[in-house]
């Protein structure tokens, strides 16, 4: 997905595209967000020529996190009308009231924008990502037919749309476009030999981002375990591109290839291999783990008597937040998968009840109970964990290996 940040005051001050781009540099902040663009645009055709092509934009995947999934968009040019405009379902308004807390609660509604395609094209070179070009084979009458699609669903009355990452985004928006004005004149490739989760295809992603992959593992629920159909896939631009590439349209009874023509307009080395790392979330949950047995084993040798020490609070306290995290995003938000998290298996919110407890000396003796049914609980995640309905991340093992051990301890 693409990101246009533009400061309120630039139409007065700033009217090149030079500026733009200096204020872009300025405010390219703000990861997973998309910020409305609004330029007003000259009064544009209501038809084309007969030299006009329609196309799909597809933009490689870029180094930060917004830009990990790559993005998808229409392209619409005319020269004799000097057109050449950009459709682009992957904006919102960063001024609607309450965006953050619409952000969080999956409320945040995303906009079509139409602004020149020059700028656009700047923005993806200037954040080194490929891109793509894919002018589709249509007749005059389809193609028109398209563009005033586009037009009024740009329209300020049509342009809002509840964005949904998996189910409705720049991508998806798109595909359906295709079906809504070609019809069964159109029939997008679909690949039999797709047969990944929702939660594989965007591992594909973070290969380089170790901790973004944790995070999202963590937010996401069993939904996002269920198999993706080819259909399904089209979320994500490099597979609505392979959609494209092999589809087909019918002209005059007769299925020919979609695509009339293929360009690369950008080509950069830069961002079409995804970057390994270590798997930094991992090292550190194993570093939590040893650290952990060698002070209860310490403990142990010297025969101290068990007692509340300063790891159990980070133990508890971290497990209490990332169990009260999970529980929000289930019932207090609007996404779609984020319900059914089976991570509140070993991540409990009453730990923090527990953390707080931690500091009540009268109330530590009492918590026996809680330390040994708690530990009971995370034995049995671990020896069903290949058997959950949900791909928990692997680096939650020695995290939990950690808890067990000083529910262990803190129970003698």
């Amino acid at each position: 997905n693409q990101k246009i940040t533009i400061n309120r005051r630039t139409s007065r001050m700033h009217r090149t595209v030079k500026s733009f781009i200096s204020l872009r540099k300025r405010f390219f902040f703000l990861p997973f967000a998309f910020f409305f663009f609004p330029f007003v645009i000259a009064a544009q055709p209501h038809a084309l020529t007969d030299s006009a092509t329609i196309s799909l934009i597809t933009v490689s995947p870029g180094n930060e996190l917004y830009t990990t999934f790559g993005h998808s968009a229409f392209r619409v040019v005319d020269k004799p009308q000097n057109l050449d405009r950009i459709y682009n379902y992957g904006t919102f308004d960063f001024d609607e009231p309450g965006f953050y807390l619409n952000f969080c609660r999956g409320k945040l509604d995303y906009l079509l924008s139409a602004y020149r395609y020059k700028w656009a094209e700047e923005t993806y070179i200037d954040e080194q990502r490929s891109i793509f070009q894919q002018k589709l084979n249509v007749t005059p009458e389809m193609r028109d037919y398209l563009f005033q699609f586009l037009e009024w669903n740009h329209l300020p009355e049509n342009r809002r749309y509840r964005y949904d990452f998996f189910f409705d985004n720049c991508a998806t928006r798109i595909r359906d476009v295709f079906e809504r004005t070609l019809g069964d004149d159109v029939r997008l490739y679909e690949n039999p030999d797709r047969h990944m989760t929702f939660r594989e295809y965007i591992d594909l992603y973070l290969t380089g981002l170790p901790f973004s992959d944790y995070g999202i593992d963590l937010a996401l629920g069993a939904k996002t375990d269920n198999p993706a159909s080819a259909y399904e896939a089209m979320f994500l631009p490099d597979y609505l591109f392979e959609a494209v590439e092999n589809g087909e349209i019918r002209i005059n009874g007769e299925w020919r290839p979609l695509v009339a023509q293929f360009d690369t307009i950008y080509w950069t080395d830069f961002s079409e291999h995804p970057k390994t790392a270590l798997p930094w979330m991992a090292i550190i949950m194993w570093l939590i783990f040893a650290l952990s047995g060698w002070m209860t084993v310490r403990a142990y040798r010297e025969k101290q008597s068990p007692k509340i020490s300063w790891i159990d609070y980070g133990l508890f306290g971290l497990n209490g937040l990332m169990g009260v995290v999970m529980l929000l995003l289930w019932f207090a938000t609007d996404h779609t998968t984020t319900v059914n998290n089976w991570n509140l298996v070993w991540a409990w919110p009453t730990n923090l009840i527990v953390f707080g407890l931690f500091f009540v000396p009268k109330m530590r003796e009492q918590l026996l109970v809680y330390f040994m049914v708690f530990a009971g609980v995370l034995v049995l995640a671990l020896a069903g964990w290949a058997f959950l309905p949900q791909d928990l991340h692997e680096a939650n093992i020695p995290f939990i290996l950690a808890l067990v051990l000083r529910c262990w301890w803190l129970s003698k």
